[in-house]
C-alpha cells in the first residue's frame, strides 16, 4: 500500500483529507519537511506553499510526488507549482473521491491539472530552459532527434498524446490498449530518452520532434 503524507497546519483539513484517503492508502501526518521524503505522495496544503518560500526547493528535491490542494489558487500559482516539481493541483472544495482519484493518478505517473494549462506549463518550462551556444544547441538537437528515432510507432503515438496533455486512461482508450500497456510504453520511452516524467517528455517532444 502506498504511503501518503498530509502536510498542513490546519487540523480540520488534516482530518478531512485523512478521512478521504485512509481506506485507500497508508496515511500519516507530516510535521516537518524532512518527513516528506518518507512518502510516495505528499498532499500539501497550498497555504504551506504560500507561506514557506523554501517549499519550492523541496518540490524539486524530494523523491515523493507532490499534490498541492488549495482554495481558489490562481492558474499562475498552479503552473508555477508544476514547473517547480509538483505533480498536480486539486481544489479544496472537490469531492473526496476526486482527491483519491488525483492521488491515484499521480502515483501512476500522470499529472493532475486542468488540461488547458498543460501547454502553458510546457511553454513556461521552455522559456526557463537555459539557452546553450548555437553549436552546442545544434548538437543537442541532432542527438535528441536521433533518440526520438529509436521510439517504436506505438511509442511515438503515446509520446505525442502525452505532449497534448492526455492521461493514461485517455491514451489507452484512443489506442485501444490497456492502461498497463500505456505505462509499459512510457517506461520504455523514459529509458530511451533519458527522462524521468511525463511533463519533461511533453517538453522533449515539443522541442525536438
Amino acid at each position: 500500500m502506498h504511503r501518503i503524507a498530509i502536510y498542513s497546519d490546519n487540523p480540520d483539513i488534516v482530518k478531512l483529507w485523512s478521512h478521504a484517503l485512509i481506506s485507500h492508502f497508508d496515511i500519516f501526518t507530516a510535521t516537518s519537511k524532512k518527513e516528506l521524503s518518507n512518502a510516495s505522495v505528499v498532499v500539501i496544503d497550498s497555504k504551506k506553499v504560500d507561506t514557506d518560500a523554501d517549499l519550492t526547493s523541496t518540490l524539486t528535491s524530494t523523491s515523493a510526488r507532490i499534490l498541492v490542494v488549495g482554495k481558489n489558487w490562481s492558474e499562475n500559482k498552479q503552473i508555477n507549482a508544476l514547473v517547480h516539481g509538483a505533480a498536480g493541483y486539486c481544489g479544496e472544495s472537490e469531492p473526496a473521491k476526486l482527491l483519491v482519484q488525483a492521488v491515484n493518478s499521480i502515483i501512476k505517473g500522470d499529472i493532475w491539472i486542468q488540461r488547458h494549462l498543460v501547454p502553458r506549463v510546457i511553454g513556461t518550462l521552455v522559456k526557463m530552459k537555459p539557452q546553450p551556444l548555437e553549436a552546442v544547441n545544434n548538437t543537442e538537437s541532432i542527438e535528441s532527434s536521433a533518440l526520438l528515432a529509436t521510439l517504436s510507432s506505438r511509442e511515438n503515438d503515446v509520446a505525442n498524446m502525452i505532449r497534448d496533455g492526455e492521461s493514461n486512461k485517455a491514451i489507452a482508450t484512443a489506442l485501444n490498449i490497456s492502461e498497463r500497456t500505456v505505462k509499459a510504453h512510457l517506461t520504455s520511452i523514459f529509458k530511451k530518452l533519458g527522462i524521468s516524467d511525463r511533463l519533461h517528455l511533453a517538453l522533449y517532444i515539443k522541442e525536438y520532434s
